[in-house]
């Protein structure tokens, strides 16, 4: 009886500590892995206008059903320049398919996609009314004629006169 009882505990020691031993392994893996995927994030202020849409379009592609990038940290202020302005009004009619954007806090995924006008639109608007840039957790803009109107209008009348 003593000889079982030593084998169950023997047996009982051992099934702990491998226990013990497989929780500490997969936990190391799960931290390498979240350390992989932060690092994979793209960072807002590593951007710019260009690179944004080069980033967006570049990575769309029409038979994937999730085309969104996911970005880190905000944009700063003023992230649009006047040198980019002549660039955005030259796409801001674009229907052109991309990548929607995603916060890294995000939870919810979408199957949507965006188009080069709607960010263009959302990106000349925020350079216009001084205001800093916030596409919440999840963006897919689609261009916009109303919206369109209005930011040539400005161009030509304000912008083109400076």
């Amino acid at each position: 009886m003593k000889r079982i009882v030593t084998v169950k505990t023997l047996l009982a020691i051992l099934f702990t500590f491998g226990l013990t031993s497989l929780k500490s392994e997969s936990h190391t893996c799960y931290v390498e892995n979240e350390k992989q995927k932060t690092e994979s994030f793209y960072k807002i202020e590593n951007l710019n206008v260009k690179s944004f849409f080069k980033l967006f379009t570049e990575n769309y592609y029409e038979t994937r059903k999730l085309n969104f990038i996911t970005l880190a940290g905000e944009f700063p202020d003023n992230w649009v320049k006047s040198k980019d302005i002549d660039y955005l009004i030259s796409i801001i009619n674009s229907n052109k398919k991309c990548c929607g954007y995603m916060n890294v806090y995000s939870s919810y995924i979408s199957t949507d996609h965006g188009e080069i006008g709607g960010f263009a639109i959302i990106f000349l608007n925020s350079y216009m009314t001084k205001t800093k840039i916030n596409l919440g957790l999840n963006c897919n803009p689609k261009t916009d004629k109303k919206n369109i109107k209005k930011i040539e209008n400005w161009y030509r009348n304000e912008f083109k006169k400076k």
